[in-house]
């Protein structure tokens, strides 16, 4: 899976462009100065981010010298203030956001997963009298400037994403799918409970009688894969079993790392992958080697998805059970937006269940262990 990739020829931000027009005359012939979101206008104008919110949108009881202030700040580092009037009782727009964090070759309807979230939650988001907007992929967050977005889903954060710190500064109300490792409390969030998704693999491997369990994940600092590995390597710690992984870096092929993991003198008689497309390119890199699956080696996929279904042999997978995650999260925007956590009160977090769905590329479960 390659990484986030930031549009290229595109020019100043529409932000910054329109807060100049939106000034006098002597502010116009002034090229503003890069500055940053709300919460440095609210900075900057020695005001609470919510005074300078209601400032710029011309609402609120705010004093004339103290609105004078913030438009003049924000006119200096070249702020535009929010279409949305975000988090403003009375102004929604009934658009909602979805967005996610990894450019997939052939865009996010390429892959079961993403279209199966898009589709849940675009039916709750309708359900709720609003609609969902599909949102490119981009590092700063530029898209987000200029749509009229009451709130936005983010599936699978970056660790430390400058995208949340953007919209977190300008005010716009949040859910991840996946979590930002780095803030993982920040945040409301919808996620499986990963590591007992890998346990599950790992432990269903174990039961066929595989003796050196390998792992195959990528290296894109997302929840999934970060989850994957810890749930790994505990596990081969209590077990006592070999550790043998390798990582796809991004932008790669994921068949090199699964060809140098079936490659090693102490060759793994199972993998877990991480990934439904690493599945598929590990397949092929046991056909080139002349491997049987499941009899040489035996595979389980940490996703579910056409893929793994057309591969043959069909490969074991885990239901993440998309939908779920889709539509929980698009209820969950929706209750922060009509009705915002109170301060102290921490973001809500929700986890979804997943399950093992054995295929041809495992071998059965001894009689014993079922």
């Amino acid at each position: 899976m390659s990484d986030v990739t930031e549009p290229t020829g595109v020019g100043a931000p529409r932000g910054a462009r329109a807060g100049s027009r939106a000034q006098g005359p002597s502010t116009r012939a002034q090229a503003p100065s890069k500055g940053g979101g709300l919460r440095e206008v609210a900075r900057r104008a020695g005001v609470s981010v919510t005074t300078a919110s209601h400032a710029l949108n011309g609402v609120g009881r705010v004093g004339a010298e103290t609105r004078e202030r913030v438009l003049a700040v924000a006119a200096e580092i070249g702020y535009r203030a929010n279409p949305n009037a975000r988090g403003l009782r009375g102004a929604r727009t009934g658009l909602l956001g979805l967005t996610h964090r990894t450019a997939v070759e052939g865009g996010i309807t390429d892959i079961e997963y993403f279209v199966k979230i898009v589709n849940a939650a675009t039916w709750t988001a309708m359900a709720h009298d609003y609609s969902l907007v599909l949102v490119p992929p981009s590092l700063d967050g530029r898209p987000f400037d200029s749509l009229p977005l009451d709130g936005t889903i983010v599936i699978d954060p970056l660790t430390d994403d400058p995208l949340l710190s953007r919209l977190s500064g300008m005010g716009v109300p949040v859910v991840t799918t996946g979590r930002d490792l780095s803030r993982k409390d920040a945040f409301p969030w919808v996620d499986n409970e990963l590591s007992t998704c890998a346990v599950a693999a790992l432990d269903h491997l174990a039961a066929t009688g595989a003796r050196r369990i390998g792992l195959l994940t990528g290296s894109t600092g997302q929840s999934y894969d970060e989850d994957a590995e810890r749930a790994y390597l505990d596990w081969c710690g209590r077990a006592g079993r070999p550790v043998l992984m390798d990582r796809a870096e991004s932008g790669t092929d994921s068949a090199a790392a699964a060809h140098r993991l079936l490659t090693r003198a102490d060759r793994p008689d199972a993998l877990y992958v991480v990934m439904e497309k690493f599945g598929f390119a590990t397949l092929a890199v046991c056909r080139e080697l002349g491997l049987d699956v499941p009899g040489d080696v035996q595979i389980v996929v940490g996703a579910d998805g056409e893929f793994a279904r057309s591969a043959r042999p069909e490969l074991t997978a885990l239901d993440l059970a998309p939908e779920e995650i889709g539509r929980q999260a698009a209820e969950l925007l929706i209750d922060v937006i009509r009705r915002p956590p109170s301060a102290g009160t921490g973001p809500e977090h929700r986890l979804v269940a997943a399950r093992l769905l054995p295929r041809a590329s495992t071998r059965p479960v001894a009689a014993d262990d079922r």
